[in-house]
C-alpha cells in the first residue's frame, strides 16, 4: 500500500469514527476519539511500520450512566464497505486480537462498529469468523470474514434512534 492510498483510507476511517462517535453522543453516550486517530501522521507512520498492537487500538471510547451503574466501552469503527458485495463483514486478525488483548488489559468490552451500523463483539467475530483469501484490495494482511447474518444492530447495542438510515 503507497502512502497516498494509506493517507486516503485514514481519511475515510476518520470521517466514520466520527460519524459513529456522534451516534453514540445521539444516543446518550459521552464519546471521544481514541487510539491512533489522536497521533500525528508522522507517528501513525512509525506505528504501521512497527509491530505492535497499538496500530489496532479502538478508535473511541464510550461512556454512559445508566440506572445501576456506569458503563464504560470502546468500540473499533470499521469503515470497509466489503459487506456490500459478499455479504461479509471482515476483520484483520491483528485486529481482532489486538480488540481481545484490550478487553483483557481494561476490562470492558470492545465493539466493531460496521460502515453499516452493524456491532460485532471480538468474542462472537472469533467464534463464527472463517479465514479469508486477500483479492488485491486493502492491506494484504490476514483477515476473517463473518457473515451479516451474525452482527448485532447499531440500535441494539447502544440503543434506539436510527441515524443510519438513508
Amino acid at each position: 500500500m503507497t502512502d497516498a492510498e494509506f493517507e486516503q483510507r485514514i481519511e475515510i476511517a476518520t470521517a466514520f469514527e466520527d460519524k459513529v462517535a456522534a451516534a453514540l453522543t445521539e444516543r446518550g453516550w459521552l464519546a471521544e476519539r481514541f487510539g491512533q486517530g489522536q497521533l500525528s501522521e508522522g507517528m501513525r507512520n512509525v506505528i504501521k511500520r512497527v509491530n505492535t498492537p497499538t496500530r489496532w487500538m479502538p478508535d473511541i471510547i464510550a461512556a454512559k450512566q445508566f440506572r445501576a451503574k456506569a458503563r464504560l466501552i470502546f468500540v473499533d469503527a470499521k469503515s470497509g464497505e466489503a459487506w456490500r458485495n459478499t455479504g461479509n463483514h471482515d476483520i484483520e486478525t491483528a485486529a481482532l486480537e489486538a480488540a481481545e488483548g484490550w478487553e483483557q488489559f481494561s476490562g470492558c468490552p470492545v465493539y466493531f462498529v460496521c460502515s453499516n451500523g452493524e456491532t460485532i463483539t471480538p468474542a462472537v467475530f472469533r467464534e463464527l469468523g472463517v479465514v479469508g483469501r486477500y483479492r488485491g484490495n486493502g492491506t494484504g494482511t490476514p483477515f476473517l470474514l463473518m457473515p451479516r447474518s451474525a452482527s448485532t444492530s447499531f440500535n441494539a447495542t447502544f440503543g434506539p434512534l436510527d441515524s443510519w438510515a438513508g
